[in-house]
């Protein structure tokens, strides 16, 4: 069994991405402007996605490939129009660089005389520019990634703990349980605002990752060299010298006892890796939501426009004073541009898993590079058309139906075509099928409302 330092490093990734999105703007967005209309769908909305981690990872471990390569060996009538809505999808990665920028502005004050929206475009480009140096001089990209990432969220979650033992924060906390644990007790309020059903379905989507998010977790897992990923190539930086094995076919290995308890040990890895990462999430979700709910909702503002991760720097101002605020804007600055960062490498790596499945004639470090220079470039482009809000809703609405599509095909892959060419002993349980089939009806259910409330 791996050590828990090795457990929790894709779980810290993954937990840290997803609290750049759902965590720190949607649930308390919604805490702040409704209180506890929508708090009993918090906990299912991120536990939930324990099913998706485990079955996307499942796939990179047993093979050693990531999980386009097993999409691809899928009907090209499928495969094709998933990635091209994936694409699309990604298309707005810079709402995570822009709203960490909005951070910036608000600490810096920074130029001065000017508007939110082009003091937070100012220091959006500079965090795009410092981070990007990342993959240039990392010798292994995804080591730099994770180790920042647990930096970043034990400092965060260090802070939204200490912000808790509030006085006003603990007189909210029994009301708050009350609600969160009991997902009948979820209503629309009679102030609800038609213009916030995109982003219920986002917050939904992205109480975890949310939808093609979810994929970056087998690339993650590909790097840290799980299961017979142990012997594929490592991503490195631009200028580290790299001989690049070809792009294998999936890796097997035979029916034997020694086996049979290697991959005992692997799943154990799996389930523990993808529930330490919803737990963290889920808890830290829990967190930010509590005070939205105890603070900011009692004065009427929430997040918004190109100050959506400005408000929320009120939590840390009734704890630590003026002091607080601004550690708070610094954390967040930090939160949504490592969150891009952390994105646009994983983006990449499944551009550049989709093109050489399917290409066959360049390398995969070759497609993940060309991918990243689109990436980058695409977010500098996109980024002053529209408020990260607006950017981070399109993401959250589509990855809603990522899900319904790519959740059976993880079914097929995993329940009856891996079976057919590998050991017995492989082979997911019923139990288990029960569970994705049911979290797959999780968000159709919540794809279905959406459409009928257009």
């Amino acid at each position: 069994m791996p050590g828990i330092l090795a457990t929790l490093g894709p779980a810290f990734v993954w937990a840290a991405v997803a609290q750049g999105s759902g965590e720190l703007i949607w649930w308390p967005y919604f805490a702040a402007k409704y209180g506890a209309a929508f708090l009993g769908l918090l906990l299912p909305a991120a536990l939930i996605q324990f099913f998706v981690n485990r079955e996307i990872s499942r796939f990179t471990a047993l093979t050693g490939n990531g999980i386009w390569q097993g999409f691809s060996k899928l009907s090209k009538w499928f495969t094709l129009p998933l990635f091209l809505l994936c694409f699309v999808n990604f298309l707005w990665l810079g709402g995570y660089a822009s709203a960490g920028g909005t951070a910036l502005f608000e600490l810096t004050k920074f130029p001065t005389l000017v508007s939110s929206k082009f003091g937070s475009l100012f220091w959006t480009y500079i965090l795009i520019f410092g981070f990007s140096l990342v993959f240039i001089f990392s010798k292994i990209i995804y080591r730099f990634i994770e180790n920042f990432m647990k930096i970043v969220a034990a400092v965060t979650i260090a802070g939204l703990i200490f912000s808790v033992f509030h006085p006003q924060v603990l007189a909210a906390i029994p009301h708050f349980l009350s609600k969160l644990f009991n997902p009948l007790s979820v209503m629309f309020p009679k102030n609800w605002d038609t213009g916030d059903n995109s982003r219920l379905v986002t917050a939904i989507a992205f109480a975890g990752m949310g939808g093609f998010l979810n994929l970056l977790y087998s690339y993650w897992m590909k790097d840290k060299g799980v299961g017979m990923a142990k012997y594929t190539t490592k991503v490195s930086g631009f200028l580290t010298k790299q001989k690049e094995t070809p792009n294998q076919n999936w890796l097997k290995f035979s029916d034997n006892l020694k086996n049979q308890r290697r991959w005992r040990s692997w799943l154990a890895y799996l389930n523990t890796d993808a529930f330490v990462a919803v737990l963290i999430n889920a808890f830290t979700a829990a967190l930010t939501t509590l005070l939205a709910f105890a603070i900011l909702n009692p004065l009427g503002v929430y997040p918004k426009g190109w100050k959506i991760t400005v408000v929320q720097a009120e939590f840390f101002r009734l704890s630590f004073g003026s002091f607080g605020a601004l550690l708070f804007l610094l954390v967040a600055a930090c939160f949504m541009s490592d969150t891009w960062l952390a994105l646009v490498d994983g983006v990449s790596r499944q551009f550049a898993d989709f093109f050489t499945a399917n290409t066959r004639k360049k390398t995969f470090r070759f497609w993940y590079y060309s991918s990243l220079v689109f990436l980058i470039l695409v977010t500098l482009i996109t980024i002053p058309f529209a408020e990260p809000a607006l950017l981070l809703t399109i993401t959250g609405v589509i990855s809603i139906f990522a899900f319904v599509f790519y959740i059976p095909a993880l079914f097929y892959l995993n329940y009856i075509k891996i079976p057919k060419v590998y050991p017995k002993f492989v082979k997911p349980k019923r139990w288990e099928a029960i569970a994705l089939f049911l979290t797959w009806l999780f968000y159709f259910t919540i794809a279905l409302i959406y459409l009928l409330t257009l």
